[in-house]
């Protein structure tokens, strides 16, 4: 029966793995009313999706603005726009430039380009073959950005920047007996997929680096005692309380 079981996840997730893909998606922007915009739907427009909007100037073109998919209706999905810091600079202001009709839109923005939180090294592995059309930033490089800031429990926060320094647009989490990918500017959860409960858990993810500890005049420090249970509230918030 057991074998049965283990049979039946990998198929689901050969099969999910193979069907997995959300390139780049481009369109223009038909609309705008305050933080929210239009485009035309289509099939492969996902709910929950992220992506930027791109403007045109006189001899260039920028990104000013992030955009998430947040419902479809008559014909067309609604984003809903944020900021996008990314290319912030301290000594430059942020443009202040809002978007508009016209203005070009890309969803599923470098989706190609993740990172993986697993609680053992044969799950990480697994996942790590499972989505070979994925380029993953290793997590020893998280793990080294926690260890030199003194972070016991990552927040959305220390992600976002992560993925913004990194390029990464998609965080992979696998929790017990499931895994979900999410947005990792916006943490919409975009697919959910049934995986094998790991053997082990480490703290605070599986990596190769070790040596994480707390500010010691740090007073605040959070530490995550129950692996699932963090992370599940730090995806959906309905579990422990959190900064963002």
């Amino acid at each position: 029966m057991l074998k049965f079981i283990a049979f039946f996840l990998t198929l689901s997730i050969t099969l999910f793995a193979a069907s997995f893909d959300l390139k780049p998606i481009r369109a223009d922007l038909l609309k705008v009313d305050d933080v929210y915009g239009y485009i035309k739907d289509s099939p492969e427009i996902k709910i929950n999706s992220g992506g930027i909007v791109i403007q045109q100037f006189k001899s260039s073109k920028s990104i000013i603005a992030r955009a998430s998919v947040i419902a479809k209706e008559n014909g067309l999905a609604k984003l809903e726009f944020s900021v996008f810091s990314d290319l912030k600079q301290d000594a430059l202001p942020l443009p202040n430039v809002l978007p508009k009709s016209g203005d070009e839109v890309v969803l599923n923005f470098l989706y190609d380009r993740g990172v993986i939180i697993a609680p053992d090294e044969t799950t990480y592995n697994d996942l790590v073959s499972d989505f070979p059309q994925i380029y993953f930033t290793h997590i020893d490089i998280f793990g080294a950005q926690l260890i030199r800031t003194s972070i016991l429990a990552p927040k959305r926060s220390d992600f976002r920047k992560f993925c913004a320094d990194n390029a990464v647009g998609i965080l992979i989490f696998a929790l017990e007996n499931k895994a979900k990918i999410i947005d990792c500017q916006n943490f919409n959860e975009l697919y959910e997929f049934p995986i094998e409960k790991a053997s082990s858990v480490q703290i605070p993810f599986y990596s190769r680096v070790s040596g994480y500890k707390s500010n010691f005049f740090d007073f605040n420090t959070q530490e995550i005692g129950n692996y699932y249970k963090y992370y599940n509230a730090l995806i959906d918030f309905s579990g422990i309380k959190m900064n963002q």
